[in-house]
């Protein structure tokens, strides 16, 4: 056991490093456009990124040499700071604090821009997987289920409000990973994905606003004249003027203002445009060797906190490719998800490496 977890350690360590390298030189080729309109000069965007990357990576080193213990402490304080954060962007809603980005009031400004729910889910796995260990709530009854729920609950009905659909349904997914991995009864995961599936569909038909609009846009998919539909159909448009080889690094054309949020919500098609198919799979492969390496560890911890948290770790990664990729290839309607590891975003990157730095810790913990 001990040799598979650090072969699964070698794995998990090679895939990130392999990826963050991806990303570097996508975001320095997706965003040349955008970064020599707004700034005047085509790398400013790469260097941001990469110092965002450097900080990402010092976090996740300091991490990965903690214990348990240091997790436990800080588990509530996180959740708490976060959930105050996103409390924040309604107290001070359109202010320089916490300006309106495409129609969402989902960041804080302060200098620094950040997105507090992607901290919030962080501190949500570590304060499940407290509670769960702690014997505090009895994850095989349906009261404990439910209580474990209402800690991203509650946070992903003040996200939907910002409105941010896409960090809601990111937040529930890995609520509903956690509740497996700490071993909730099926039928209690059944009841509460109806009601969750029954409360959203209700909840997006009586607002009936740009959400709506959207989904009816995905389903209207040669509809060229629809503007919900554009990033879809040019996002579909880019991944399949790749082809199998891809037209060359640095040569797609549709970064050139035709494909909006090229550098973030839409990096995989421009990965797809310029590496072809061969490219985006190779990409693939790369999250999945990561994500099954991240499984495998946590599977093979020693303690149920360990467990449940390197479980909700490794699901904030994977449901993040889960969703960009999606979108991406039009599967489901367009919704801001950056590309984890690899899209420019100062806060997904830094929250994706202090998990990957997370689950290194605990399969430390497991070989020592």
């Amino acid at each position: 056991m001990t040799n598979s977890i650090a072969t699964a350690r070698k794995v998990l360590i090679g895939s990130t490093i392999i990826i963050l390298v991806v990303g570097i030189l996508a975001v320095g080729t997706a965003s040349t456009f955008y970064s020599l309109k707004e700034t005047g000069s085509d790398l400013t965007y790469l260097k941001r990124h990469i110092i965002r990357v450097v900080i990402g990576i010092i976090a996740c080193l300091v991490l990965s040499t903690r214990s348990e213990l240091f997790f436990r402490r800080i588990a509530l304080p996180v959740y708490i700071l976060s959930l105050l954060a996103i409390i924040a962007t309604f107290l001070f809603r359109d202010s320089q604090f916490a300006p309106r980005i495409n129609g969402s009031v989902r960041w804080l400004d302060f200098g620094v821009r950040i997105l507090p729910s992607d901290f919030m889910r962080f501190g949500f796995v570590l304060l499940a997987g407290l509670l769960i260990s702690k014997g505090s709530v009895d994850i095989r009854r349906f009261r404990g289920v439910i209580t474990i729920a209402l800690l991203a609950l509650f946070p992903s009905l003040l996200t939907m409000l910002q409105p941010d659909l896409s960090g809601t349904a990111f937040t529930i997914f890995v609520m509903l990973i956690v509740l497996f991995v700490a071993g909730a009864r099926f039928s209690h995961l059944a009841i509460l994905m109806t009601g969750l599936m029954l409360l959203g569909s209700s909840v997006v038909l009586i607002r009936g606003d740009y959400q709506l609009d959207r989904i009816k846009a995905s389903l209207q998919e040669n509809t060229l004249e629809q503007e919900d539909n554009y990033q879809t159909l040019q996002a579909r448009i880019t991944l399949g003027s790749g082809g199998f080889w891809g037209r060359g690094l640095g040569q797609s054309r549709q970064k050139r203002g035709f494909l909006p949020e090229a550098h973030t919500d839409f990096i995989l098609a421009i990965i797809g445009e310029e590496s072809g198919f061969l490219g985006t799979s190779t990409v693939m492969l790369l999250f999945l060797m990561l994500v099954s390496s991240s499984l495998w560890i946590a599977r093979s911890a020693n303690t149920a906190f360990d467990a449940v948290v390197g479980g909700g770790a490794t699901a904030i990664l994977l449901t993040g490719v889960i969703i960009h990729t999606m979108v991406n290839s039009g599967v489901i309607p367009v919704t801001g998800m950056p590309l984890p590891l690899i899209s420019w975003g100062g806060t997904s990157m830094v929250v994706n490496l202090i998990c990957i730095g997370t689950v290194l810790c605990i399969s430390r913990r497991s070989t020592g």
